[in-house]
């Protein structure tokens, strides 16, 4: 009997020894997964003869899967257990890169990119598990696996193209990732301890549907806004019909037994603020990609603005960004250490919002922009990593993936309402240089500086919110307190 228990404590220990790596694992290749496709949106065109337009519903099909499967998933994560629907998560997100990777035709891509979508869901699922496993050190752990994401990121945008060019085969490319991510389910499996899942929670089905349904229509809507028009039938009637789901959903919620997203819950872990700062910094982090780019290729004898910069000195660039971007994330638990995580939050926005303001109206050269870039990026990382130690540290024991699912969703929305902004800014406030037989269509300087002084506004916005976030619930308090009183008595102890 006590040999038995002993062999089954050691597995106990051993799981909790490795699986912050394992989860740090999985947040690299999901980073790389997610990265990996950017470079090669060209050639997919090319292989499955489908013009530039098109190769954007890649993008399109994998925020609507997202935004639709990671509150989902999160809940079944609180009734079934994290370990479980993590697992389920990675399988299907492996299942989708090898789809991705042999697909015959355009569609079935597409359809690859869709059940891969759950990617998104990795983070929530993840940060469950730490507030369960190792609520001590969750908010360093977390800094830890949002970093390694970030960095797998850049490392799939800058990787995938250099394989490609070394390669020459869309397939076989494709199949790296495909791979890596493969590997890590029954690794997963097998070294990720599992949750206590809530025996007593319902799956709220019909919430489920009336949020999809909702979230579908309101990115689908703006995804075409910029294209057909804001006043035009097919931005319109999607907005409109996904406006009226979302009402439904929150009616439907008041009512649930246990509801998908619990409105009372969030009030009274005060999750509210905190997911609407991240609201507000989706929306300049996921809308200040394509901005950079535009500026930096842009011929500045033709335009009057730019870099001139080839696509290879741009990768190189946004390679730079992404690098400031994950040290961003690893400094971000000492510098909430250090001056608090309240002040950090403030002091990260102003970062980002200075940068910003530097970008639209400090008459620059190529190189003073990406110096602006890099600041911008380093204020937006450690954003990224504090947020979710605050939501984790808020959400109740008994749903924590759901509450971290939440904020994921409010960041994607946040991401495709962005993109419509930027698109339609561009589209409107355009310059055209050359004769009329070349003539040249581009964005205007003028583009540069609105796009960039909203989001300066909006991370000013979001510094001030930040100065009234209150302290955590008093349930995280709680947890806390008894994980410092609890540390000497542990079975084991995990370092990362």
């Amino acid at each position: 009997m006590d040999t038995a228990h002993q062999r089954a404590t050691h597995r106990t220990g051993a799981k909790l020894r490795l699986f912050v790596p394992v989860l740090i694992a999985l947040e690299l290749f999901s980073g790389l997964v997610q990265g990996w496709i950017v470079p090669l949106l060209g050639e997919i065109g090319r292989v499955y003869d489908v013009p530039a337009g098109a190769t954007s519903w890649v993008f399109a099909v994998g925020l609507l899967s997202s935004a639709v499967s990671v509150p989902l998933l999160a809940m079944l994560g609180d009734r079934f257990g994290h370990q479980k629907l993590l697992v389920i998560s990675v399988t299907l997100v492996a299942a989708g890169s090898l789809l991705i990777a042999f697909a015959p035709n355009f569609t079935l891509l597409l359809l690859g990119v869709a059940v891969q979508g759950p990617v998104a869901a990795f983070l929530p699922l993840d940060m469950a598990l730490l507030k369960a496993h190792r609520l001590r050190s969750a908010n360093r752990d977390i800094g830890l696996i949002v970093g390694t994401l970030t960095i797998g990121l850049a490392a799939g945008m800058v990787l995938s193209g250099v394989a490609l060019d070394a390669l020459g085969s869309l397939a076989v490319v494709q199949m790296i990732p495909a791979i890596g991510i493969t590997l890590l389910v029954p690794a997963i499996w097998l070294l990720v301890p599992e949750t206590s899942p809530d025996a007593t929670r319902r799956i709220d089905w019909k919430g489920a549907v009336f949020l999809g349904t909702g979230l579908v229509g309101i990115m689908f809507g703006l995804s075409e806004a910029p294209h057909q028009g804001w006043t035009s039938s097919q931005a319109l009637l999607p907005l409109a019909a996904g406006i009226i789901a979302l009402l439904l959903f929150f009616g439907v919620e008041k009512r649930a037994e246990s509801p998908l997203v619990d409105l009372k819950v969030i009030r009274a872990s005060r999750l509210g603020m905190p997911i609407g700062i991240g609201f507000l910094g989706a929306v300049t982090m996921f809308g200040n990609q394509a901005p950079p780019v535009l500026y930096l290729t842009a011929n500045p004898n033709l335009l009057g603005y730019g870099g001139g910069l080839s696509a290879a000195a741009v990768g190189m660039v946004l390679a730079i960004s992404s690098a400031s971007l994950a040290l961003g994330t690893f400094v971000s638990y000492p510098v909430g250490r250090a001056i608090g995580q309240k002040a950090g939050l403030v002091f990260a926005f102003l970062v980002s919002a200075a940068a910003l303001l530097c970008l639209a109206f400090v008459p620059s050269s190529a190189v003073l922009v990406i110096v602006w870039m890099a600041v911008a990026g380093f204020g937006n990382g450690i954003v990224l990593s504090a947020l979710p130690a605050v939501v984790i540290d808020r959400a109740p024991a008994s749903a924590p993936a759901s509450a971290s699912g939440v904020y994921n969703t409010a960041r994607t929305i946040g991401g495709s309402l962005a993109g419509a902004f930027v698109a339609s800014v561009t589209t409107v406030l355009v310059v055209s240089v050359g004769g009329s037989g070349s003539t040249v269509t581009a964005p205007s300087l003028q583009a540069f500086q609105v796009i960039w002084t909203v989001f300066a506004v909006l991370n000013v916005a979001a510094a001030v919110a930040s100065i009234f976030l209150s302290r955590g619930s008093a349930e995280g308090q709680e947890e806390t307190a008894l994980a410092d009183s609890d540390s000497d008595r542990a079975p084991v102890s995990v370092q990362p």
